[in-house]
């Protein structure tokens, strides 16, 4: 090409310069508008009916064993000697349920009493354990040995125990499943003292602020009967294939990077999170945890001793405002609960020190949410592609035939 040639495209370089340059702008602004809403509706919801082969997990069933002032008198008596000091009585119980303060802590370092330093042995000590509190349990109508499916949990109501629960079996199968073949699930069973019973998810954990979780007190020597209905999410295969914060939740493998360093729970659901970021409030005010969570003997943290405990109750108010800040993302997993039926506590009054409690599903379910990914990136670059057609008349076959073109100016330059 010669310079008289090379002269002739100056013209028509200006041009494209000029054209380029003043609509780019809008061809960017149009394209992070693209952008956004994919990111925004890349995940879609609907509802599935085909309910024949479906598989329905259970709910877990924790129970917490609640304050007992009688039981606590008889059995400081039965440690301490009945000529113990009173005030003794106020400390163990703080500790033994611990909700988060200990004023009464404050007596073992300035009023010369004289308070036990084990923590862990007071709670063996005055805590029920499964083979005292629970007993006679049923599924289906067909006797189970409790204390092998209510597995022990670490809870910030202390240690309680759950049937079902995938965070207490440590497995990440959940072992009870309805469907047609084996009908609605029901599980009955008899507890020996005051309890608060939670229904949730099997990944799921009691804690403290648990507003939309089933939570039933019940009183010793009253039955309960609960009675609910289960929707379920499925996630469909095409989920796991995109970044969390593109389908805004998370599967119960992907524990955060404070849930791995901690080790408090082996999966992840929104209410190990919770747990597991007030742990942290707790380390960052006090440099120690309550002996409800904290591990003896870990690496990582330490239990709380009196002072401890004496600082968790002074910064009581900044660590429950810190944890409402806690950037916990939802569930992948999330199933819904909803009671049908709640039996009224003054209507079955029974003469028994034994509670007889009955959860059960109403019914298998004939719907469910169904999550899937809508839209993918090759739709992404298909949008982005019909636009630059759209702006600068270009297509791939048109960028296909430049490539070549040049190429072949380049191969016949080298011979002329």
């Amino acid at each position: 090409m010669n310079w008289k040639e090379k002269l002739k495209l100056i013209p028509k370089t200006i041009f494209y310069i000029t054209f380029v340059g003043s609509v780019m702008p809008m061809y960017l602004n149009i394209s992070k508008g693209l952008y956004n809403n994919f990111i925004a509706t890349s995940i879609s919801f609907y509802l599935d009916t085909l309910f024949l082969n479906w598989n329905t997990s259970f709910p877990a069933v924790t129970i917490c064993e609640l304050y007992n002032g009688e039981k606590l008198w008889d059995l400081s008596e039965k440690y301490f000697g009945i000529d113990h000091d009173l005030r003794l009585d106020d400390v163990v119980g703080e500790i033994v349920y611990f909700q988060g303060s200990c004023t009464a802590c404050d007596t073992c370092d300035n009023q010369n009493l004289t308070c036990p330093q084990n923590f862990t042995q007071l709670l063996d000590m005055f805590r029920s354990n499964c083979s005292e509190l629970i007993g006679n349990c049923k599924y289906n109508n067909n006797f189970i040995e409790c204390c092998d499916h209510f597995q022990p949990l670490r809870t910030e109501y202390g240690l309680c125990y759950a049937f079902n629960s995938n965070q207490a079996n440590k497995a990440a199968e959940v072992a009870y499943i309805n469907n047609r073949r084996a009908g609605a699930g029901h599980l009955t069973f008899e507890v020996t003292a005051d309890i608060q019973l939670f229904l949730h998810s099997p990944f799921e954990i009691p804690f403290l602020t648990a507003d939309g979780m089933i939570r039933e007190t019940v009183l010793q020597g009253w039955n309960k009967e609960i009675i609910i209905t289960a929707m379920e999410v499925y996630n469909h295969q095409s989920l796991s294939t995109i970044d969390m914060d593109e389908r805004k939740c998370r599967f119960f493998t992907e524990r955060t990077d404070l849930g791995s360093y901690l080790e408090l729970y082996s999966f992840y659901s929104f209410s190990t999170c919770i747990v597991e970021c007030a742990f942290s409030i707790h380390l960052k005010f006090c440099n120690c945890s309550n002996h409800f969570l904290a591990k003896e003997g870990s690496a990582h943290y330490r239990m709380c001793d009196y002072e401890g405990l004496m600082c968790l109750t002074d910064y009581y108010y900044d660590i429950l405002e810190e944890r409402r800040q806690c950037d916990c993302m939802s569930p992948c997993e999330e199933p819904e609960y909803n009671i049908i039926f709640n039996s009224a506590e003054w209507n079955m009054k029974r003469k028994s020190d034994l509670t007889k409690i009955r959860v059960g599903l109403a019914e298998l379910p004939t719907l469910r949410y169904v999550r899937k990914v809508s839209k993918t990136n090759l739709d992404l670059l298909i949008s982005l592609g019909g636009l630059a057609g759209l702006f600068f008349n270009a297509s791939l076959i048109r960028v296909v035939e430049l490539i070549f073109w040049v190429y072949d100016y380049k191969w016949r330059s080298l011979f002329n």
